[in-house]
């Protein structure tokens, strides 16, 4: 099971009290995932399937093979996959890229835990 709930994302509220959820600004105008005062840090969790479970690699062979096999369910719910990995996640990452953001990608829990784990005890008070 891919899927996280997002209680399970509580771990990140633990050592930042103070991180936003929804958090948008002129920089990053998106509705990034988590942003963290502290840190001046935007965090996306690309946890669902929906955003490709990697950044989608436009000259992938396995990439390209994937998309094929959303494209062939022809639904709104997967065209709309298709948009957030395709579209949507490579202009969140060109924006915080161009606009020089402290800008973190986790596509699974163990990516954040193993991220809050590089804290020091004095970086979590």
């Amino acid at each position: 099971e891919n899927a996280v709930r997002s209680g399970d994302l509580n771990i990140l509220k633990e050592v930042f009290p103070d991180i936003l959820r929804q958090y948008h600004s002129e920089q990053y105008p998106f509705h990034c995932d988590f942003y963290i005062p502290k840190l001046d840090l935007y965090i996306e969790f690309n946890g669902n399937w929906t955003h490709g479970f990697h950044p989608f690699k436009k000259n992938s062979i396995e990439d390209l093979e994937r998309l094929s096999f959303i494209k062939s369910k022809e639904s709104k719910y997967y065209d709309k996959a298709i948009y957030v990995w395709t579209i949507l996640d490579p202009k969140k990452r060109e924006t915080a890229k161009k606009n020089n953001l402290n800008f973190i990608e986790f596509w699974n829990l163990d990516e954040v835990k193993a991220w809050l784990s590089t804290f020091s005890i004095e970086n979590k008070q």
